[in-house]
C-alpha cells in the first residue's frame, strides 16, 4: 500500500516503545510495593530509598538512556528484520521461519542468558555457604544461651549488688560483668609497653575488659597459668592470649607469666595466657589481646542461661534488674544475636544476588521457551520426515536435547572463569573463608540442566509426538 521500509521500523519500534514503557509503568508499581520491606531490611544501615529519588536530576538522565537503549537493542533488530521481507512471498504464504531473522542471534543470545544465570547461581552458592560458615565457626569461645544486659553504674559495690541479685536468679547458673562480648566490631588497638621495655611496643593489642567470672561464662580456655583472683581489689592483674605470646617472640605460654605490662597508663602482671578466641569479626585474622579487670570500664553483665524455661527465667531477670535500677532502662540481647550483627551486610548482599539470580532464570526460560518455539516451527517437516522413516520419539527428543546442551556447556564454559575470578576475590576479603571447590560448579552447571529441562520439555514432547501427517500435507 506504499509504506516505506523506513516508515516500518519506525511502527516497529514505536511498537517496542510502548510495550517498554508498560513493562516500566508495572515495574514502578513494583517497586513501589516492595520498597518497604527494602528499607526495612537496610535499615542497619539507615536506608531510605524513595520511588522520588528516581526523578532527581541525574537519575532521571540515567533511567532515560536506560529506557532508549532497551528500546534500541530489543526493537531495532527484529524492526530491520520484517521490514525486509517480500511482500508477494508473504501475501503468498511463502514466508518460512529461515527468513525470520538468523537462528544463530537466538543461540547466541540465549547463550548470554546462561552465562549470566549460571554467573549468579555461582555467586549465590558461594556467599550462601561463606555465611553459613561464618555463623558455624568455632569462635573460641561459647555464645549459646549468654545473655546480656546494661550495667548503667561504675560503682563497685552496685555491681556486686546486681551481680548477687542476678545470680540468685533461679535459671541463672553464672554471671560475668564486662564491657563487651569476646568479639564485637573492630576497635582501634592500643599501644602498651611489655616488661622492661620503655617503649611501647611495635604492634597494638585489642583490650577487653571483664571480671573473674568472664572466662568460664565464656567458654575461654587458658593454656597456661590462672584466671583473675576473686579477692583481687588492686585489679593488676592481666590475660593475654597466644597470639599475643607469638607476637612478643616468647615461644612458650608459661614463659610470660609474671611478666609486666603497662596499659592504659597502669602497670600489670601477666597471670595467664587464653587459647586464642576472635575479638573481631572473621573478616580479619586474631590479634594480640588483653583481658583486663577493670570494674569502671564494666558496661554489660552476661548471663549464662538455663534454657530450659528461658522465658521465665528472663521475666526474672528483668524484676531483679528493675528492681535495683527503676531509673534505668532495661534492654536484654543474646550474644548470638549480636554476633549476628557482624554478617548483616553479607545477608542483604546475598538476599538481593538472590533476587537477581531468580530475575535471571525467569529472564532464560523465557528465551529458552521462545527458542524451543521457534526450532519446532523451524524444523517441523524435518521431524515429520524422520518419524516417517522410523525415528523414535527419544531420538527426536535428542535433537532438542542436543542443541540446548551445546548452549548450556558454552555458557558454563563463559562463566565458571569469571565467577572463579570474581568469587575467589570477593573472599580474599575475609581472613576465614571456605575454598572454592569444584562442587559449586557442578551444582551450578547441574541446576542450570534441570532449569532447562523443564523449561523445554513441554514444546520438545509436542514436537516429537505430533503426527508427521500435519506437517507433510502441504508437501
Amino acid at each position: 500500500m506504499g509504506s516505506s521500509r523506513r516508515l516500518l521500523i519506525g511502527q516497529f519500534l514505536t511498537e517496542t516503545a510502548l510495550i517498554v514503557v508498560a513493562a516500566v509503568v508495572v515495574a514502578l508499581l513494583l517497586v513501589q510495593l516492595g520498597l518497604p520491606m527494602l528499607n526495612d531490611a537496610l535499615s542497619i544501615i539507615g536506608a531510605d530509598l524513595s520511588l522520588l529519588n528516581l526523578f532527581q536530576s541525574g537519575a532521571l538522565g540515567w533511567f532515560g538512556s536506560l529506557l532508549l537503549g532497551v528500546i534500541l537493542l530489543a526493537g531495532l533488530y527484529p524492526s530491520f528484520v520484517l521490514a525486509r521481507f517480500n511482500p508477494v512471498a508473504a501475501l503468498r504464504g511463502r514466508l518460512t521461519t529461515q527468513q525470520v531473522g538468523s537462528v544463530n542471534v537466538r543461540r547466541g543470545l540465549v547463550v548470554i542468558q546462561f552465562f549470566i544465570t549460571q554467573l549468579f547461581i555461582i555467586g549465590v552458592l558461594v556467599m550462601m555457604r561463606q555465611l553459613q560458615y561464618m555463623k558455624q565457626a568455632d569462635l573460641g569461645f561459647a555464645k549459646e544461651a549468654i545473655l546480656t544486659i546494661p550495667v548503667p553504674t561504675a560503682n563497685q559495690l552496685s555491681q556486686q549488688t546486681l551481680r548477687e541479685r542476678l545470680a540468685a536468679v533461679p535459671g541463672v547458673e553464672q554471671v560475668a560483668l564486662g564491657a563487651e562480648p569476646p568479639a564485637s566490631h573492630p576497635r582501634p588497638g592500643v599501644t602498651f609497653s611489655f616488661d622492661s621495655h620503655t617503649k611501647p611496643e611495635p604492634f597494638t593489642a585489642r583490650v577487653k575488659v571483664g571480671d573473674m567470672n568472664f572466662v568460664p561464662v565464656f567458654g575461654l580456655r587458658l593454656l597456661a597459668g590462672r584466671n583473675f583472683r576473686s579477692n583481687d581489689t588492686t585489679q593488676a592483674e592481666v590475660l593475654v592470649n597466644e597470639t599475643m605470646v607469638k607476637q612478643l617472640g616468647i615461644r612458650q605460654p608459661a614463659a610470660i607469666l609474671g611478666k609486666r605490662m603497662t596499659v592504659w597508663g597502669s602497670d600489670k602482671t601477666i597471670v595467664g595466657v587464653l587459647r586464642d578466641f576472635h575479638t573481631d569479626e572473621l573478616r580479619a585474622p586474631i590479634q594480640p589481646a588483653i583481658l583486663l579487670n577493670e570494674h569502671r570500664e564494666n558496661h554489660l553483665a552476661a548471663l549464662k542461661i538455663n534454657p530450659a524455661d528461658l522465658a521465665a527465667t528472663m521475666k526474672r531477670v528483668e524484676a531483679a534488674w528493675n528492681t535495683q535500677f527503676p531509673e534505668a532502662v532495661y534492654s536484654a540481647t543474646f550474644v548470638d544475636a549480636l554476633l549476628a550483627e557482624f554478617y548483616i551486610t553479607e545477608r542483604i548482599l546475598l538476599g538481593l544476588a538472590q533476587v537477581f539470580s531468580l530475575l535471571a532464570i525467569l529472564i532464560g526460560c523465557l528465551g529458552l521457551y521462545g527458542l524451543v518455539a521457534f526450532m519446532a516451527e523451524q524444523r517441523m517437516k524435518e521431524i515429520g520426515v524422520r518419524k516417517v522413516l522410523g525415528a523414535s520419539s527419544g531420538q527426536l527428543l535428542w535433537l532438542f536435547g542436543r542443541e540446548f546442551s551445546r548452549l548450556i556447556v558454552i555458557g558454563f564454559v563463559l562463566a565458571a572463569p569469571v565467577g572463579w575470578f570474581l568469587m575467589s576475590g570477593w573472599l580474599q576479603g575475609y581472613a576465614y573463608r571456605i575454598s572454592l571447590g569444584w562442587w559449586v560448579f557442578a551444582l551450578t552447571l547441574a541446576s542450570v540442566a534441570l532449569i532447562t529441562v523443564l523449561t523445554v520439555s513441554y514444546e520438545s514432547l509436542k514436537a516429537a509426538l505430533m503426527n508427521p501427517a500435519n506437517s507433510l500435507r502441504s508437501e
